[in-house]
């Protein structure tokens, strides 16, 4: 799901709320810093214009398979922790 900071810290603000500032999380973050090209013939990354950014950061809600494989894994974990 994506969203801009704003929205995730009122996000993360309710979720504080629900289960307390000290409750564990895992979490992916991924900002315009993060969309950078790095061309094969040179060495050097250069980055991609804010509206490219943000058009692939927005992308990437149409990859659901990541969030596929997260539940698989936690699903994984809760058998090896014999809580399944």
């Amino acid at each position: 799901m994506t969203r801009t900071l704003k929205e995730l810290r009122k996000s993360v603000e309710k979720l504080i709320q629900y289960h307390g500032e000290n409750a564990p999380v895992a979490a992916w973050i991924f900002t315009k810093d993060d969309v950078v090209d790095y061309p094969d013939c040179v060495g050097e990354k250069f980055n991609i214009s804010d509206d490219v950014a943000e058009k692939v950061i927005r992308n990437l809600d149409d990859y659901d398979h990541i969030y596929s494989e997260i539940f698989d894994v936690i699903e994984a974990e809760l058998h090896g922790v014999g809580a399944m």
